[in-house]
């Protein structure tokens, strides 16, 4: 652990560019496993958690050569790893899942494990329907490690009961790594990037998002009404026998990861350029989060590559208002809400976050240590079953903030740091390079 002193500052200003997108990043390095010819990737992250899915790739047969910016990833002719082989996911529960997947569609057998915040994750969550496809996983009670033997699997038809983009991506990979079908069904719709990757990458899928229509009213013929045609948002159909060829992908800038620095030029006045940043549609809630508090928000240079959308987003504060969270709102935000706390704690009046109780179980119980956090700082915060309550506006005072073994705690509070009263220190810095290891060179970038 190395501790880090903090000191407040008066203006927050400049241009940056973030690191590449980790979840593309993850999803780049995974598939490239499952491709007949290399990958190519520029702007691969170098945070820690990808490097887990790199590494684990590696593990597998795919060759990795760097060029500069640039990774190519050759796979191997066929994935035959020792019996005795150990996947090591680090903190990263999107390798884990996700690697699951792969797994579970391919003929070997391979253990999974993390760290210690890993192992306390909740796994059932892709146990279970990886289980009805044909695979056998045994399991620490749910958690990792993870022994999964592969194979043959079944086509499977799945409604997602909690909205997760790693849940639905394993699926999808178990799909393509058995060549069976996968059909995923979602209530909520959660980021996309593994549909666009196969897409990308030359394989096959459809995804089908459900818009409401004219219906006749069952309690009166005579009228119509728009209804949603089916109990869903989105469905995503994998076809039997799927292939991926390869290709080349283009990863922008982390939108969550620059959702700190956005943060704090809303809460300063600004203004911040962030360019090359990533603009896909199930991402950006954070974006619309910062308009409706009273913040600035201008895009340009809006471009499509690699099938994703990115621009150059400036952000200017405003005079910042209260809002109550909950809802599909919530789960567009799940990564930020510790950023939207401590906006929160700088905003006059009382926001209300519910429907996060995902965030109990992320790489810390997020919730109370946002809560923790908050109070050193003098703010009122409740911690409710599902989310928090948090009293903003007053004057802040710098505190010796903990981490909680959590990259985006450790951000978040080192943003908050800047507009308090007086120093502050956060107990472990290298934390952050679980994410974005630039963090603080960045952060000492924007100081205006």
């Amino acid at each position: 652990m190395r501790m880090r002193e903090l000191n407040p500052i008066k203006k927050i200003s400049g241009t940056i560019c973030v690191p590449g997108d980790k979840s593309i990043g993850h999803r780049a390095a995974l598939l490239s496993l499952l491709c007949c010819e290399p990958v190519v990737i520029t702007n691969f992250p170098g945070a820690a958690d990808c490097q887990s899915s790199l590494q684990a790739v590696q593990k597998l047969g795919v060759s990795v050569d760097v060029d500069g910016n640039m990774l190519r990833l050759s796979p191997p002719t066929s994935i035959q790893p020792d019996p005795d082989t150990l996947i090591e996911c680090g903190n990263s529960g999107t390798t884990a899942r996700l690697i699951s997947g792969i797994i579970a569609g391919t003929p070997i057998e391979v253990t999974i494990t993390g760290d210690e915040s890993l192992s306390s994750r909740p796994m059932k969550r892709i146990i279970d329907p990886l289980t009805e496809m044909g695979a056998e996983i045994f399991s620490d009670d749910g958690h990792l490690p993870l022994r999964i033997r592969g194979g043959k699997l079944i086509s499977f038809e799945y409604r997602l009961p909690v909205a997760s983009a790693q849940v639905k991506s394993s699926l999808l990979l178990a799909g393509l790594a058995s060549g069976c079908s996968a059909t995923v069904r979602e209530d909520t719709i959660t980021r996309n990037h593994t549909e666009i990757m196969i897409k990308e990458l030359g394989g096959e899928i459809q995804v089908r998002d459900i818009k409401p229509v004219f219906m006749t009213d069952p309690k009166d013929p005579r009228k119509r009404r728009m209804q949603m045609p089916e109990s869903f948002k989105r469905e995503i159909v994998l076809p039997q026998r799927a292939k991926l060829i390869g290709g080349e992908i283009d990863i922008p800038g982390d939108i969550s990861t620059g959702a700190f620095f956005m943060a704090a030029s809303a809460i300063s006045g600004g203004p911040l350029t962030i360019e090359n940043l990533g603009l896909n549609p199930t991402r950006t809630a954070f974006l619309d989060y910062l308009k409706s508090v009273g913040a600035k928000v201008d895009i340009s240079d809006r471009k499509t590559v690699s099938g994703e959308p990115r621009g150059t987003v400036t952000v200017t504060g405003g005079k910042l208002k209260p809002r109550r969270i909950s809802g599909e709102t919530t789960v567009g935000l799940i990564d930020e809400i510790p950023i939207v706390a401590v906006i929160a704690a700088f905003t006059p009046g009382t926001t209300i976050i519910r429907d996060a109780a995902e965030l109990r179980v992320k790489e810390s119980d997020r919730l109370e240590a946002i809560a923790y956090n908050l109070k050193l700082m003098g703010i009122k915060c409740g911690v409710l079953e599902d989310g928090l309550a948090i009293k903003g506006g007053q004057e802040l005072s710098g505190a010796d903030f903990r981490s909680f073994g959590d990259h985006r705690i450790a951000m978040a509070f080192s943003i908050a740091s800047l507009f308090a009263v007086g120093p502050s220190t956060i107990d472990d810095e290298s934390i952050v390079e679980v994410s974005c290891p630039e963090f603080y060179d960045l952060l000492e970038k924007i100081r205006g």
